[in-house]
This record gives C-alpha cells, sequence and structure tokens, in this order.
C-alpha cells in the first residue's frame, strides 16, 4: 500500500508507554496526525518552509511558478563585444566597447598601450596629480641594455644622491643589448 498525504499516523508524548492497553484511559495521551500535518510541520506549507520563488529584475526562473526544480538565470543588463587584449569601457548606459588602451605580452614582458597610430591621445594629467616613475635598479647602457627607441629610463640612486648615473635616459635606436643606444639627460638643481 502506498502512503498518501491523507494517510494517517499516531503519535505518543514520550512518557507514554506504547502498548496498546485496551482501553481510552489506558490509551490517553495519544492522537491522529495525518501525513499532511508532518509535511506541513516539516515545510510542505504553512511550517516556515518556501512556498514560492518570484523573479526580480534581469532574474528568471523556470518553472515560472518557482516550485520543484527551480532554475534561476540573472541577466547582465550589459551589452557589447570588444577586440581581444582591448581594455573595455562602457560607450553607453549599459554597453561596451573597446577604450584607447590595450594590453600585450612580447617576450616576457607586459606592455599597456594608450592610443594607437590611428587614434593618438593625449594623457591628461590634472593638476592636483602627477605622473610617478618607479626608478630602475640600475642605469640603462648602450652596451649591456636592450631598447625601443622612444623608451624613456628614470634612474636615481637614493643611496647616493650624486651618484652620476642619476638622470632620465631615452633610447635612440632600438635593438638588444649591445645593440640598443641610449643617452641621458642630467639632472640639473633648480632653485
Amino acid at each position: 500500500m502506498a502512503i498518501k498525504l491523507t494517510d494517517k499516523i499516531h503519535t505518543v508524548s514520550a512518557d507514554i508507554d506504547t502498548t496498546n492497553r485496551g482501553s481510552a484511559q489506558a490509551n490517553a495521551g495519544r492522537a491522529a496526525y495525518t501525513l499532511q500535518d508532518v509535511s506541513d510541520l516539516i515545510g510542505g506549507g504553512g511550517g516556515g518552509g518556501v512556498t514560492s520563488i518570484v523573479a526580480g529584475t534581469n532574474v528568471t526562473i523556470s518553472p515560472s511558478g518557482g516550485t520543484g526544480n527551480v532554475t534561476i538565470n540573472a541577466a547582465t543588463g550589459i551589452s557589447g563585444s570588444g577586440t581581444a587584449e582591448q581594455i573595455a569601457v562602457f560607450t553607453a548606459s549599459g554597453a561596451i566597447g573597446n577604450s584607447l588602451l590595450s594590453v600585450d605580452t612580447a617576450g616576457g614582458v607586459n606592455y599597456v598601450y594608450v592610443g594607437s597610430s590611428v587614434a593618438p591621445v593625449q594623457l591628461l594629467i590634472g593638476a592636483a596629480s602627477k605622473l610617478v616613475m618607479q626608478k630602475q635598479v640600475s642605469a640603462p647602457s648602450s652596451a649591456t641594455t636592450a631598447g625601443t627607441a622612444g623608451e624613456t629610463v628614470t634612474f636615481f640612486n637614493i643611496a647616493d644622491p650624486a651618484d652620476a648615473a642619476n638622470g632620465l635616459y631615452v633610447c635612440t635606436n632600438s635593438g638588444v643589448a649591445g645593440s640598443a643606444s641610449w643617452s641621458k639627460a642630467a639632472l640639473t638643481a633648480v632653485a
């Protein structure tokens, strides 16, 4: 016989002997409950369980009634696509496109590019801001440092402010170590 929600079960208080004594007085403290009563007690309805799930903004649920095995999906609300290695920017509310920043890794070096030959940019740093260039461990030299023409390196020896190598270096000819050319602008104290 299959159990149905309308079938009844009998329970007794924990201190009641469960042996059937054959009389109402001896069987006092027993009560009859349906399986629906048990289901309600453990969360099948009215016992604190979830009775339905309602989809909010940009959320869908299946089945739509929100009961049974429920799948919840959230939509991002953002559309658009971009180019590989291009850093994204919001082009409008809820839409993404390409910015003028891109990234690349070449020869084990990570690069961030600003603008391009067809989309040059001016980098504006606000009056209350400053551009900080991290000093290099050592000053570049044409004999030992590879470089790309236009590359700029700042070197300042904090331990020795009078170090003759302190300065701003610019690569004037691209090449590997020994064939690249570097020039230095000396630092002059200002009053």
